[in-house]
């Protein structure tokens, strides 16, 4: 047994001489099968077709790394492998989803706020939430099962991360949500006792136009009416609709005017009563508002909707300028300065002496009267916020989010956390991009039928790092007496 241990620990110090050889390969592979793809007429290669696929590759890998931060961290201080992190990636994105639109709705709509302090506004807010929620997770699910086995709090890593994704299914709905608004229809409806609607009832809806309200709210006769909130201001409030407690259904319809100034009221407004189960169900429709009066403009884009872009001077395949659109550069800026604050915040801080602490060895801290706990917890919330914030930009870039988009990014995320050595910050980060330059070139080379190979190239990627550097580029061989 003793010299199988030798044997090794002899083939992991032999093997780590080939770092920067590893890493040297592990960047050339996907330029030899770009060069392959170009050969075989799948691509044609320009300096500006390269530029191209390496700002693709470094958004990939911002985006990656980002994610693998929390892997990282939380290993770092308590051995877990949190694979319930990639669903916290996906909750960020959810709640950013919602948080923009109401952003809009009441600081652009109503104060004038620009679109891209509303998102900012929103990615803070859903970064703080989803570090809340990661630290609710701690307490919950992992703290309780600290002093048992390692596989134990991995099954129950495995089982957050199902009731995270089944929960946002249930919450969110199966269907993909487009991210960000192209319209925002916001409907302001009121109901009152009386025409003169004094003391009216108050109600708001956005992207809707019908809505169940109480029956309890129509025993009596009651009036309503609608009009359209858009940043241009207010439309005039549509014809008034009568309800009476005897009727199944009414209906009213604006007056059609061909001279129609500011934004136009919805053009009808209606009501039915229908029994359900034995129940009685009351809804209140309108008409949808004309396109132009809810139409927005993108958050990165100038006042005619064009999106923010910057232009290098470098030609492509196709004889265009390479195009950067500004959101993508700040997306690798972004994560510069995450990555450059945590790294500050552990060498710096005390905060990160007691993480480092806690990783070396848990009861010395202890002993030392480091609040283990408090640690621990924090770590996780930094890593929630972290994937929330990585959320947020892939929602913009795609434009699209849904409650399983956090299985596959999370995965690459644990690979480059493995790739770059976890437990090592700079090592999520080249992890990271090595792993999102690595998926761009290999995607944009190779033809299209083959296009799934850049997903298993992550794991070829993990294979040969754990073969020739089985620590990560950046990580160290620990001894451990048994």
């Amino acid at each position: 047994m003793r010299k199988r241990e030798m044997a090794l620990q002899d083939y992991t110090n032999k093997a780590s001489m080939f770092r920067w050889p590893l890493l040297i390969a592990l960047i050339a592979v996907p330029l030899v099968c770009g060069w392959a793809g170009a050969l075989f007429g799948a691509t044609t290669i320009t300096l500006g077709t390269v530029v191209e696929q390496l700002i693709l590759g470094l958004i990939l890998g911002s985006v990656y790394a980002l994610i693998a931060l929390g892997y990282t961290l939380v290993y770092g201080v308590i051995k877990l492998i949190n694979f319930a992190h990639g669903d916290i990636y996906m909750l960020g994105a959810f709640f950013g989803f919602y948080l923009l639109r109401f952003m809009i709705r009441w600081l652009h709509f109503t104060h004038g706020v620009s679109l891209i302090w509303c998102w900012i506004i929103s990615v803070i807010i859903s970064a703080a939430v989803c570090a809340l929620i990661a630290v609710v997770m701690e307490r919950l699910a992992y703290r309780p099962l600290r002093g048992s086995s390692r596989i134990a709090a991995l099954i129950t890593a495995v089982g957050v991360s199902f009731l995270l994704e089944n929960a946002g299914i249930i919450v969110f709905g199966a269907n993909p949500k487009s991210y960000e608004p192209k319209t925002l229809a916001v409907y302001q409806v009121e109901l009152a006792a009386e025409q003169s609607f004094a003391a009216a009832r108050h109600l708001e809806f956005v992207e809707t136009t019908q809505r169940e309200l109480p029956v309890r709210w129509f025993t009596d006769t009651q009036y309503a009416r609608v009009r359209l909130v858009a940043k241009d201001g207010s439309s005039d409030w549509s014809p008034v609709l009568e309800i009476t407690p005897d009727e199944s259904h009414g209906y009213v319809e604006s007056p059609s005017s061909g001279e129609q100034t500011g934004l136009t009221p919805p053009a009808s407004l209606g009501y039915s009563r229908k029994q359900v189960g034995g129940r009685q169900e009351f809804s209140l429709s309108w008409a949808n508002a004309a396109v132009d009066n809810v139409r927005m403009r993108p958050v990165f884009s100038n006042d005619q909707g064009e999106q923010l872009a910057v232009y290098l001077p470098l030609k492509t395949a196709q004889g265009h300028n390479v195009r950067v659109p500004v959101f993508n550069i700040v997306i690798v800026a972004v994560t510069l300065i995450l990555l450059w604050a945590l790294n500050q915040l552990i060498n710096r801080s005390m905060f990160g002496m007691s993480m480092r602490a806690l990783s070396f060895d848990g009861d010395a801290a202890r002993l030392m009267g480091i609040n283990t706990d408090k640690v621990i917890a924090q770590t996780f919330a930094i890593g929630g916020a972290c994937a929330a914030v990585a959320g947020n930009m892939v929602g913009i870039y795609n434009q699209a989010i849904e409650p399983l988009m956090g299985i596959l990014p999370g995965i690459k995320a644990f690979v480059a956390a493995v790739v770059g050595g976890i437990g090592s910050i700079p090592g999520a980060a080249v992890g990271g991009m090595i792993m999102g330059i690595s998926e761009a070139l290999v995607k944009s080379n190779i033809p299209s039928d083959w296009s799934s190979m850049a997903d298993a190239l992550a794991f070829a990627i993990l294979i040969a790092v754990l073969l020739f550097k089985p620590s990560g580029i950046f990580g160290s061989a620990v001894k451990e007496k048994v």
